[in-house]
């Protein structure tokens, strides 16, 4: 009876064990299953966090390749200095020299058109892959440079030359007029200045109209330009008056300007519309340092000088 007992006990204490073995097995079991797929979706996230980066990375290092070559080209204006240093930077990035700026297509080498007339296009002759990918991001950023430029350039014309004539403007010429002055004093230069008009210029206009009278002021601010050196300059100084600065030039020399500019527009047939218009003008010459030491005076002598050529009958040059 005991050993039955015993035995029954027995039997009961190695079913409990297995049942308990057989629970934590597969508890066991479930725990590693467990920790196995948290280990592949680590490994999942891990490959997705590495990914991104390395595209993080990349578009980082995009970023600051564009942003260093705006850094070195945003600030220049001058159009020559600009293209000079991309394609400098582009040799250097790209380690080729088969890079280069030309006004027509080159054979054989891959041309990207620009946005300024001369050189018009950027020609490749060979590509890396590194050059390749991020060849559109540095012309991209080029041509904002260029259209910056080539706006920046229209607005300084805007600012010194007359909308009308394409005669310098009265604030440009007078500042000229002072630089040429100061440097003819410096160097021990003669410089002359002549006031021109145009003679019954309110007839014109009263006559046949503004328009017409807008065609014989560009043909006179043409005539003029004609008369003069390179190194000279012309002005619109108000309504139908113009000046000239005359650096490197006696009195004597301004009176042959002077009177050769008179000549060409009194024997000028301006064509304007329907109209052929004739006309003369008047002029008066000052000179440094023959008439005097300083600017001012200078500019009312001329001025005091073409109100006597009116009085003397027009047409003609006077000084004093």
């Amino acid at each position: 009876m005991f050993f039955t007992i015993v035995t029954t006990l027995l039997f009961l204490f190695i079913c409990v064990n297995l049942f308990y073995l057989k629970r934590t097995e597969e508890k066991d079991f479930y725990r590693y299953s467990t920790l196995i797929d948290k280990k592949k979706n680590l490994e999942s996230t891990n490959t997705a966090v590495s990914k991104r980066f390395k595209e993080l990375e990349d578009s980082l290092q995009e970023t600051f390749v564009v942003y260093e070559l705006a850094r070195d080209i945003s600030p220049l204006v001058d159009k020559t200095k600009l293209l000079e240093v991309f394609l400098n930077k582009l040799k250097l990035f790209s380690k080729t020299k088969e890079i280069g700026f030309f006004d027509y297509p080159k054979e054989f080498w891959l041309s990207y058109e620009l946005n300024t007339d001369s050189p018009r296009y950027l020609c490749v002759g060979s590509f890396s892959k590194k050059l390749k990918e991020y060849l559109p991001l540095f012309l991209y950023q080029l041509n904002l440079c260029l259209e910056r430029n080539s706006l920046y350039y229209k607005l300084q014309e805007m600012s010194i030359y007359d909308s009308l004539t394409q005669a310098y403007n009265r604030r440009y010429l007078i500042e000229r007029l002072n630089e040429e002055f100061e440097r003819a004093k410096k160097f021990v230069f003669n410089l002359s200045f002549l006031m021109i008009d145009i003679d019954f210029f309110k007839n014109i206009n009263d006559t046949y109209g503004h328009i017409v009278g807008d065609v014989v002021l560009r043909k006179i601010a043409s005539i003029i330009k004609e008369c003069i050196r390179e190194i000279d300059f012309v002005g619109r100084f108000g309504g139908e008056e113009f000046s000239v600065i005359l650096p490197e030039t006696s009195k004597k020399d301004a009176i042959v300007v002077g009177k050769r500019i008179v000549k060409k527009i009194s024997s000028a047939k301006i064509k304007a519309f329907d109209e052929v218009i004739k006309t003369t003008v008047s002029v008066g010459v000052a000179s440094y340092p023959e008439n005097s030491s300083y600017l001012d005076m200078i500019m009312e002598i001329a001025d005091r000088a073409l109100y006597k050529s009116k009085e003397l009958g027009r047409n003609r040059v006077s000084w004093f």
